[in-house]
């Protein structure tokens, strides 16, 4: 099956760029593994996407499901295992089957790394969070526990400083050469824990506790909310050695959505240094989209075929 452009992911960067391509002009399928929407599903509420007082995640990510298709924009549900830029019409290679294009995006977005620890699956969306942007005003005048040592962690802690009663920020090292950021050293309503080792989540029906192990003892926090920010996690493995990634599997974007690869282009969360929000996937997305269909249209013109 051959296309101008194949998108692989279908979240909302992916269905963004899909929209705008195919407004473009461009015969379009977007490649997604699981379901429509991505990250969207696994979001309970959501209110800090433009438009929108408040929606749940499900919701959103079949309204962006159902604009695709209503564009004629062709959903492939496969799991893609290795690609092919060597020629100029990129391969996609897929568990079921084989894909052809001139130019393909990706939007395989990212996901949290998670503490697993027990408790925290049980309390996903329901008091365990790994979007402080997100998630912070649920627990407004509440405290909350951030787990996480590194430049997340710390923005995250100082981000909800000022939206929660108090917030405990638990490191797992002592990182006594860390140099914290003021502004975590000079809120009243910031607590460091030094080399806590978060161990279980405990309540029943919503989060009352977080425990945490410190010089070999056990030490319990009175918290409604668990703050995860220990890095995200790109599936980008099957492209080791394909395209220009970071050493954390992130890829490494010129111009804003061109990879190291003509006529390959990324966007969203699977970009290095992308800000991991819906309203940025989307904007990410529209630009590869338009970029994706300008390639498109140069080869046409190059191969002697009609001009856009």
């Amino acid at each position: 099956m051959e296309f101008d452009i194949i998108i692989v992911g279908g979240g909302p960067a992916g269905i963004s760029a899909g929209i705008y391509a195919k407004r473009a002009g461009k015969n379009v399928a977007i490649i997604e593994k699981v379901v429509p929407g991505g990250q969207l599903n696994y979001i309970s509420e959501i209110n800090n996407y433009t438009g929108f007082t408040s929606i749940s995640g499900v919701e959103l990510a079949q309204r962006f499901y159902s604009h695709a298709k209503n564009n004629d924009i062709k959903f492939i549900f496969d799991e893609v295992k290795d690609v092919d830029f060597s020629n100029s019409l990129k391969v996609i290679k897929c568990r079921k089957g084989e894909y052809f294009a001139k130019a393909v995006i990706f939007a395989l977005g990212s996901h949290s790394r998670e503490l697993n620890i027990e408790g925290e699956e049980k309390f996903k969306g329901k008091g365990v969070s790994y979007c402080a942007v997100c998630d912070g005003n649920f627990f407004k005048d509440e405290d909350v526990a951030v787990v996480g040592s590194g430049d997340t962690a710390f923005s995250d802690a100082s981000y909800l400083s000022g939206i929660c009663k108090r917030v405990y920020l638990l490191t797992k090292e002592e990182l006594k050469n860390v140099n914290y950021p003021l502004e975590i050293l000079n809120k009243d309503n910031i607590e460091v824990i030094k080399g806590g080792i978060s161990s279980r989540i405990e309540g029943e029906g919503e989060i009352s506790k977080l425990i945490y192990i410190k010089d070999e003892k056990e030490n319990a926090l009175d918290v409604k909310g668990v703050f995860v920010a220990i890095g995200r996690q790109p599936s980008t493995q099957f492209l080791n050695g394909k395209l220009e990634l970071t050493d954390k599997g992130f890829i490494v974007t010129h111009e804003q959505v061109k990879t190291s690869q003509a006529g390959v282009f990324a966007c969203g969360d699977v970009c290095e240094g992308h800000l991991k929000q819906i309203v940025s996937a989307v904007g990410d997305g529209a630009v590869a989209g338009l970029e994706a269909s300008k390639f498109v249209s140069k080869v046409k013109t190059l191969a002697g075929g009609e001009q856009d």
